[in-house]
């Protein structure tokens, strides 16, 4: 009877002991405790961008009108994963509320106006981007009294 119990004890402690180095090296894969790379949150950024723009094409398919109100639903449901820009005091890597907000309005500015919109506006998601002047400005006419 104490043979079946070792046996079963054994199994156990080899199957903890064969755990141990898939889960050590998940753990060092998903890069817990360390910040997202600028160019890595840019990146991310424009993929926000990019599935807002696929958001706003579904909304046109179901004949919504992509409006802020959408638009957020949409972010609600995509449910991303904000990858990290800061470190906690305890050591752990994590999103700021400021960075989160910053990803929510590059989806929904996209799901508005179907452009990307990579890069954070300090006013928010109801900001107006300038559009810029492409055509030169005419040249003054010359007085004929100048002289």
């Amino acid at each position: 009877m104490s043979v079946g119990v070792t046996n079963v004890a054994l199994m156990k402690k080899l199957r903890y002991a064969a755990l141990a180095p898939i889960l050590v090296g998940a753990f060092a894969l998903s890069g817990c405790g360390e910040v997202a790379p600028y160019d890595q949150r840019m990146q991310f950024l424009d993929e926000m961008s990019a599935k807002g723009i696929e958001y706003r094409g579904q909304l046109h398919q179901q004949g919504t009108e992509p409006v802020e109100a959408s638009c957020s639903t949409g972010w609600t449901l995509l449910q991303a994963s904000v990858p990290p820009d800061a470190i906690a005091n305890g050591g752990g890597a994590y999103a700021t509320d400021e960075w989160k907000a910053q990803a929510k309005e590059a989806y929904v500015k996209a799901c508005l106006t179907g452009q990307p919109r990579p890069k954070p506006d300090p006013e928010g998601v109801k900001a107006v981007t300038p559009v810029p002047h492409t055509s030169t400005p005419p040249s003054p006419s010359v007085s004929p009294t100048a002289s």
